[in-house]
């Protein structure tokens, strides 16, 4: 399972260290582009006296983001083990919840509100759905070779929350969240065969279902053959031709002048771009391969089946995330409603992804083999006659 050596733990504890700038230095330049990407829109719809409005919002979604961030600091390997399985069921509740009692945008429903605040359930439930997979994947050890073990049950753990994400409809987290399932499987030990005999026909099948029922679903495709008929992506990528090496200055750009939608969310990467140019963009994407260089490096310092597992799942979907989401803005992927992690304005995406990089690096504080952790779930599923035990 292991190729690599371990990280000496002094390697390990400045690893730590650098994660952590990645993150914050990330959430500081968002917070500085979320209001250049504002303050126009709201000086012209609102007036002057608005103007701070939207940075006080963002400012109160990172202030819970980093609260999240010292609260899951604090939770060990046991705690998250034995709250694996609650997480993914009120998880479940959540995605239930939300296509019943949701907001209704674009003919989706994906989102809670509260006093003018949204909450999507997708994002905490992929996060829950990787902590039981890892749960499951350790705690079966050996078994995890074997078809019925190591692939049936975790991707039908998968397939649940997956699919009621698909009735929202959100193909995209959809399929993010299963590809996040089969990565933490095949880190689990699943044999690769077996998880592309199961991933591929279920690929297939929720893109027919999505062809076939879901007009949004055929309309992405067709506008991503053809950029030119996306105004959405041609907006973003004139911002970052615009902006050449040093860019236009902070505050100068002209896409946010209504030109680009979501330009404080979802494409903020292209205000960047214009704002700071080629110069800033690479910093960004900088800053994301030094997250994932040190979180490998705090993943190589895990003793712990169990730690290793999630923390590799919790560290590739921020890695993952921010890939689609400038894969998007640059018009190589298909568009999709992704944020740039730690920079957008994306309340729920900022919370959760903070809260699982305190995570890893609340697991990197018990990096040690714990045999009554590992052997907690074991002993339970030998007691339920599970196949090969």
């Amino acid at each position: 399972m292991r190729a690599l050596p371990y990280s000496s733990p002094e390697q390990m504890a400045r690893s730590t260290r650098v994660l952590l700038f990645g993150m914050l230095a990330l959430l500081g330049l968002g917070t500085v582009m979320v209001y250049s990407a504002t303050s126009i829109g709201q000086l012209r719809t609102a007036g002057p006296d608005a103007i701070l409005r939207p940075l006080a919002s963002h400012a109160l979604k990172l202030l819970l983001a980093l609260l999240g961030f010292l609260l899951a600091l604090r939770v060990g390997p046991r705690q998250l083990f034995g709250a694996a399985r609650w997480a993914w069921a009120g998880g479940i509740v959540l995605l239930v919840a939300v296509l019943l009692l949701g907001v209704e945008r674009n003919g989706a429903r994906r989102w809670f509100e509260v006093a003018g605040t949204s909450f999507q359930p997708s994002e905490v439930a992929r996060v829950a759905t990787i902590l039981l997979l890892a749960a499951w994947m350790s705690a079966a050890r050996d078994r995890v070779s074997q078809v019925w073990t190591g692939v049936c049950v975790p991707f039908l753990l998968v397939a649940l929350p997956a699919g009621l994400v698909i009735l929202e409809p959100d193909f995209g987290s959809a399929v993010f969240l299963l590809f996040m399932g089969v990565f933490v499987m095949w880190i689990g030990g699943a044999r690769a065969r077996h998880l592309m005999c199961a991933f591929l026909p279920a690929m297939a099948a929720a893109a027919i279902l999505g062809w076939t029922h879901f007009g949004h679903f055929r309309t992405r495709l067709t506008t991503f053959m053809n950029p030119d008929a996306d105004y959405q992506v041609r907006q973003a990528l004139s911002a970052l031709g615009s902006g050449g090496l040093l860019g236009q200055g902070l505050g100068n750009g002209t896409a946010k002048w209504g030109f680009l939608p979501e330009s404080d969310d979802d494409f903020l990467f292209a205000v960047v771009g214009e704002e700071l140019g080629l110069v800033g963009t690479a910093a960004v994407l900088a800053l994301y391969a030094l997250i994932l260089w040190h979180g490998v490096r705090v993943l190589l310092g895990l003793r712990s089946r169990f730690g290793l597992v999630v923390g590799a799942g919790l560290l590739l979907q921020v890695v993952v995330q921010a890939v689609l989401n400038v894969a998007v803005v640059t018009a190589v992927a298909p568009n999709k409603g992704l944020p740039l992690p730690f920079v957008s304005a994306g309340g729920t995406s900022m919370v959760v992804l903070c809260i699982s990089i305190g995570l890893l690096l609340g697991l990197a504080r018990a990096p040690e083999e714990d045999p009554v952790l590992e052997a907690r779930w074991a002993t339970s599923l030998t007691h339920r006659g599970e196949p090969g035990a």
